[in-house]
């Protein structure tokens, strides 16, 4: 403030005020020049009689605190639940013997296979008796492998991790019936129980059956909110679709009973209070003649980026009922488009009518992938919405021997949609680094990479099986570029005995598909029967993930002249493994409480 303002003031105050103001800020401003040169001088001298600014003179700093020290935390024991054998819609069906619903007997059979280091057991669903099985390894084998026969519902399979490698946990359960309404083979892998489960497959129109199956493997019971969606979009369930499951108990319902005449239907599963697991059981007939019956199991969550493999054409047409067909649906409020890329033996193929789907929400969507030539395929679908996917195929079988006219048997198959992940941090889609150099994923110090697992399927026992390998890019890509890039696949093949039986490398370049037989992978044993497959990636993935799956089949051939190829069909995904053992910093302390 200036000297102006001030004596403005002074001026404007009583007259008897004004001389003490004016002496007190003078005496004021005296007083702190002053103290501040004496502060100057004792500094000054402080430095002359010591050497120092005086730092040394303050008080010492607290004692650091307690080390921090790496504690090694182990996973927790990892639940893998697995369906119950297929079963009638309604068991209690009586009438003429001639058209029993099952005027055959259903095999059913599980097998879980656990490698690494660990402790599994096998247990029924439920089972308060504790008579687990072990899954131990046999003296010489590679992993152990536990087998049960006619298995009569649910099953669990509980792995404790040990010291050593991190386990590598598949099992699969599958049931084979060659007469009657469930004609088929319904097969699947095992999965972990969850919060979210997306079931994209089924339907519920006249001759068609879709069993819900909720599981819940845990201690507290689970509170189950379910959401259908048909081809005039969401449905409205009774009762809101909310359900309870208790601790070790199963809950089947008829999804026809709360949503009929979806011919095309999508189911999600929203757990809470407990993890559940959830597949539907479909079985379809035409009047008399079955139709085939699989399990739909979970896929991928919503996404832009998904794939799936094992997509089987014998050359059908585009119309043909029998055709293989993808699913796709956008749960979301807003409407997109899908590009769906269709990966054989040379590469893409070109399919009239999927370059691009239009996408309405909430409405479910099937497109015909007839026209392709017999083989098997992977199917990318590229979104600008998220998006969930899954895919049917029909093998025909032989033709009804207690109909007059020949009327076809078939058996259907569904694949789930896997999630394309991104590119590796560090590297882009092209398979070089953000400085444009090759990635040959070879780390900093010039070691070899290791090799990266991709997953595992435990091979349903009585089935024959074929891998479908693809090597997909990550990310869509432009009509007029072509994927470019190799894979590398290690796949290896274990025993019944859990011995590894054979091995071998499969080099895909991108945006390719091949198929492999299990059975070839004998190595110098060629009796041995394969029980487990594993994939791994070696090397750089350079943009590109590999997406598998194995193809089982089992029953008669459909009598055609020259196929032998069996006429039951199912395809199963693999298992990721379980998390591995990781390290937490912590630091021990004395202190209790909290903010103290």
């Amino acid at each position: 403030m200036s000297t102006t303002d001030e004596t403005a003031r002074d001026e404007g105050a009583p007259e008897g005020a004004r001389a003490p103001r004016g002496r007190t800020r003078a005496v004021v401003r005296r007083v702190t020049t002053t103290g501040a040169g004496l502060v100057g001088v004792l500094a000054v001298g402080a430095v002359a009689a010591f050497g120092t600014t005086g730092t040394g003179l303050l008080p010492a700093a607290p004692a650091p605190a307690d080390a921090v020290q790496e504690v090694a935390v182990e996973p927790a024991e990892e639940l893998t639940v697995c369906p119950g054998p297929a079963r009638l819609t309604d068991p209690e069906t009586v009438g003429d013997a001639q058209f029993g619903p099952a005027p055959v007997g259903t095999t059913s059979s599980l097998r879980a296979v656990v490698g690494g280091d660990g402790e599994a057991d096998l247990d029924a669903l439920g089972d308060a008796a504790g008579d687990a099985t072990p899954v131990e390894r046999a003296p010489g084998g590679d992993v152990g492998v536990a087998d049960v026969e006619d298995p009569s519902t649910g099953a669990v399979l509980a792995v404790r991790p040990g010291d050593g490698e991190p386990p590598r946990v598949a099992a699969s359960v599958g049931s084979v019936t060659t007469d009657g309404d469930l004609r088929g083979l319904a097969a699947a892998s095992c999965s972990r129980p969850g919060i979210s489960q997306w079931l994209v497959g089924g339907s519920t129109q006249i001759g068609s059956s879709a069993q819900l199956v909720l599981q819940n493997p845990g201690l507290t019971p689970a509170v189950v909110q379910v959401g259908v969606w048909g081809q005039g979009g969401q449905a409205v369930l009774s009762g809101g679709g909310q359900q309870l499951v208790g601790p070790g108990e199963e809950v089947v319902t008829l999804v026809e009973a709360a949503a009929p005449e979806q011919r095309r239907l999508v189911v999600h599963v929203a757990a809470s209070g407990g993890l559940v697991t959830a597949y539907l059981q479909h079985s379809t007939l035409d009047g008399l003649v079955p139709l085939g019956v699989d399990y739909v199991v979970p896929g991928a969550e919503p996404a832009q980026d998904l794939a799936l493999a094992g997509v089987a054409s014998a050359g059908e047409a585009v119309d043909d009922p029998h055709a293989p067909r993808l699913r796709l649906l956008a749960p979301g409020d807003a409407a997109g488009t899908a590009r769906v890329t269709v990966y054989g033996e040379d590469g893409p193929v070109p399919l009239r009518g999927v370059e691009e789907v239009a996408l309405t929400p909430g409405v479910v969507t099937d497109v015909s992938l007839g026209g392709l030539p017999a083989g098997s395929y992977a199917v990318a679908v590229h979104a600008d919405v998220p998006v969930v996917a899954g895919a049917a195929v029909d093998r025909r079988g032989e033709p009804d021997p207690d109909l007059l006219h020949e009327e076809r048997r078939y058996d259907r198959a569904w694949i789930a949609a896997q999630p394309l992940a991104p590119a590796p941090d560090g590297s882009t889609t092209d398979g070089t680094a953000p400085g444009g150099s090759p990635d040959d994923g070879t780390p900093d110090d010039g070691t070899p990479p290791e090799d990266a697992d991709a997953g595992q399927v435990a091979l349903v026992p009585g089935t024959a099986s074929t891998l479908t390998l693809a090597a997909v890019p990550a990310a869509a890509t432009d009509e007029d570029d072509a994927p470019t890039g190799t894979l590398e696949l290690r796949v290896r093949a274990y025993g019944e005995d859990g011995a590894e039986s054979g091995a071998t490398t499969v080099r895909l370049a991108a945006g390719r598909a091949q198929s492999l037989d299990v059975a070839t992978l004998g190595g110098e044993d060629a009796g041995a029967v394969p029980a487990a497959v594993t994939v791994d990636v070696v090397g750089a993935r350079g943009g590109l993930e590999p997406v598998w799956s194995v193809t089982a089949s089992a029953g008669p051939p459909s009598g055609d002249e020259g196929d032998e190829t069996p006429g039951l069909v199912s395809v199963l995904l693999p298992v990721t493994d379980p998390p591995a053992p990781h390290e937490v910093e912590v630091r021990a302390t004395d202190t209790a409480g909290l903010g103290s």
